[in-house]
């Protein structure tokens, strides 16, 4: 009965791709873009809020962390700023290619 339906399933699959008259991999192809500017685009979000608790660039934030003893709050908040830099950074790349 369950592989019965999984066959099912996959007709009417078909049949829906077929009337919009894209394909499967066409389909994947945009849900991997949109996946990736949601990514990028939440990274970005985060980046511009340590911007502007900062009132500054995660590159002088950096420079600035590196040379004083910070609080831990202020290395958590570096942490995730240069993870969030570096995120951004490798989903723009990914969408660079795919367009």
């Amino acid at each position: 009965m369950l592989n019965q339906v999984r066959i099912q399933d996959e007709k009417i699959i078909s049949q829906v791709f077929s009337h919009l008259n894209i394909s499967q991999e066409r389909l994947l192809g945009e849900m991997a873009f949109l996946l990736a500017s949601q990514q990028a685009s939440e990274c970005l979000m985060e980046i511009e809020y340590f911007g502007k608790k900062y009132g500054r660039s995660f590159q002088d934030f950096d420079k600035m962390f590196q040379t004083q003893k910070a609080s831990y709050e202020t290395e958590n908040d570096w942490m995730d700023w240069k993870f969030a830099t570096e995120s951004y950074e490798y989903w723009k790349s990914l969408l660079e290619q795919m367009q």
